[in-house]
């Protein structure tokens, strides 16, 4: 019997010869790690420092420091002077491993490893008139990066992934009368996508062999915001965010089995960074308690539809994992409690975009329940020094059975921990 590779699209199992594996390969399991990346990937707490303290509650109506250039363009109007944001933050995931009696794959039951991703951010507002601001801010909103021991029990789906897409995005605002601003942004992106995975060589017995993907692309994503103010202590934020493009494109690279060359095997995959909605308000109770509010909505169901194709394997087709999208409720408040003192805190809820039918192996994805608290410190007039932290958990989910693999994720939880300073 000639020795083949056994490729797994998660919806069932095929038989490619050499020469035509490598290609096929790579294009299915790209597919799995960015569709099984995608719960993950929109983030409130890395588009700026200052957010890990909320929740993402209310963010498209604070505006009260230079992050607004992102959550919402449109509250630069609220600035008179010039002002910086900039900080830095780690990100832990934490997800524990358990197969159930239906698994049949070999290997380990452990979860994810355990390690700190570091990201920082900056924003930059600049009044040129009473009535017109521009600002710029560089985040990293859309991605994250999760691996696992070379020999667990899902290594046929992944070992190491990452999905992340940096944003640079100027921005203008313009105060149209008292209660009415408007503003956008255009926010220039570059996407990274990597994965690593192990090959299973067919008939039993052969050595594994490994894959590995990797590359980037440029896209545009626009920004639009507006800032209702109709009372004097209450300002309503409306954000837009469209949806764009992600155009990877590599020649798998097979290792440790041996493969006959296979010239123009490359691969391309192309994903889309959903359009999103988001509603918020900010209410001043008082001189010391304020009050937030939002709700949002995310395309998700348009990410899972992955177009794949390969020159080298005829295969040109569209693979939806059948997520659905995501709805985001919030709530928060700040509170300070002496002049130079300033506590946050901030609960949000956001919806499951798969379910034990759909949900893979890859990552932990389901409902997102966030929990966060902040401090600022007014160091001196034109200094603010802030932190905050989010404990965002997920709990306990079955995954979608592959690969002879089956079981689940238990206490699936991440921590999110910012330091910044905002220069007034």
């Amino acid at each position: 019997m000639r020795n083949m590779l056994r490729i797994t699209s998660g919806r069932g199992c095929c038989s490619f010869p050499p020469g035509w594996s490598a290609g096929a390969m790579g294009l299915l399991f790209a597919l799995l790690a960015a569709n099984g990346y995608a719960g993950a990937l929109y983030f409130p707490e890395m588009s700026s420092a200052s957010e890990s303290s909320y929740a993402g509650a209310g963010m498209v109506a604070r505006a009260n420091d230079a992050g607004t250039v992102f959550s919402n363009p449109a509250g630069m109007t609220r600035f008179d002077e010039t002002e910086i944001l900039a900080g830095g933050t780690g990100v832990f995931v934490s997800a524990n491993y358990h197969t159930n009696a239906n698994n049949t794959a070999t290997g380990s039951s452990r979860g994810v490893n355990n390690r700190i991703v570091p990201a920082g951010s900056f924003a930059y507002v600049r009044p040129l008139s009473d009535r017109l601001k521009v600002g710029i801010s560089m985040h990293n909103y859309f991605g994250l990066a999760i691996d696992w021991d070379d020999d667990w029990v899902g290594q046929y789906s992944s070992v190491n992934v990452a999905v992340v897409a940096p944003q640079l995005q100027p921005a203008v605002a313009y105060k149209v009368n008292d209660w009415l601003s408007v503003g956008a942004g255009t926010a220039f992106t570059l996407g990274y996508l990597s994965d690593k995975l192990r090959v299973e060589s067919i008939p039993p017995g052969g050595d594994d062999g490994k894959l590995r993907i990797s590359d980037a692309d440029f896209a545009v994503q626009y920004n639009l915001g507006v800032m209702l103010e109709p009372w004097e202590h209450t300002r309503i934020g409306i954000r837009y965010l469209s949806e764009t493009d992600l155009e990877f494109e590599d020649d798998p690279n097979v290792s440790g089995v041996a493969l006959p060359p296979l010239p123009g095997a490359k691969l391309d995959l192309g994903m889309k960074m959903p359009q999103s909605v988001h509603v918020a308000v900010h209410h001043q109770w008082d001189d010391k308690l304020a009050l937030l509010g939002s709700v949002g909505w995310e395309e998700f169901s348009e990410f899972s539809k992955v177009q794949v194709e390969g020159n080298a394997t005829g295969i040109n087709t569209t693979l939806d994992a059948d997520f659905r999208d995501v709805w985001h409720f919030g709530v928060g408040a700040e509170y300070k409690y002496k002049p130079r003192w300033e506590l946050t805190a901030g609960f949000s809820y956001d919806t499951s975009m798969s379910t034990d039918r759909t949900r893979p192996i890859v990552i932990p994805l389901g409902n997102m329940y966030r929990y966060a608290i902040g401090v600022k410190h007014q160091k001196r007039e034109d200094l603010i020094l802030g932190a905050g932290l989010s404990w965002i958990y997920e709990g306990n989910m079955s995954i979608k059975d592959s690969l002879g693999v089956s079981g689940k994720y238990t206490n699936a939880s991440i921590t999110v921990l910012s330091f910044y300073a905002r220069w007034l």
